[in-house]
C-alpha cells in the first residue's frame, strides 16, 4: 500500500512521510464487492480496517447503526481490547479498505502515540454511544 493513501486520513494526521510509509507497509489493500462481509458480530477480533473508497454499513442485531466512508475506520474496539466483535460490517457498494492484523495495529500504536490516542478517543466515543461500530 502507498503512503499517500494514508496521508489524508485523520487517524494519521501529523505523521511524517517516513512515518506514513512505515504505517502503510503494515496494511494490505483489499477491494470488496457490494454485500461482502468484513466483520461478523460475535467473532473474535483479528483485524482492523480503514475505508479508502466506497462505504460500509455497520449493523448490530441486523439494525443499521452507522455508515462509514473514506477516511473512517472500524474494528478498533475488538482489536485493541481483545473483546469479541460487537457489530457486523458489510460493504455497501464496491469499496476498497486497508486491512491490518491486530498485532500490527498494536505495534503501530506503540510506535506512534498520536495514532493510539486517536484510536482510544474513538473507542471511548463509540462505547459511550453504544450504537457506533
Amino acid at each position: 500500500m502507498h503512503a499517500r493513501r494514508l496521508a489524508s486520513i485523520p487517524l494519521f494526521e501529523g505523521l511524517t512521510e517516513e512515518e506514513l510509509e512505515r504505517c502503510a507497509a503494515l496494511f494490505e489493500e483489499v477491494e470488496l464487492l457490494a454485500g461482502s462481509g468484513m466483520i461478523r458480530e460475535g467473532d473474535f477480533s483479528y483485524k482492523f480496517f480503514v475505508v479508502l473508497d466506497g462505504e460500509v454499513d455497520v449493523l448490530r442485531d441486523f439494525h443499521l447503526m452507522a455508515t462509514l466512508g473514506p477516511g473512517e475506520y472500524f474494528g478498533e474496539m475488538g482489536a485493541m481490547t481483545g473483546e469479541r466483535r460487537n457489530a457486523r460490517v458489510v460493504a455497501r457498494d464496491r469499496c476498497v479498505v486497508a486491512r491490518l492484523m491486530t498485532w500490527d495495529l498494536k505495534r503501530m500504536s506503540d510506535e506512534f502515540p498520536s495514532v493510539a490516542a486517536h484510536i482510544q478517543r474513538t473507542i471511548a466515543e463509540r462505547a459511550a454511544g453504544e450504537g457506533e461500530p
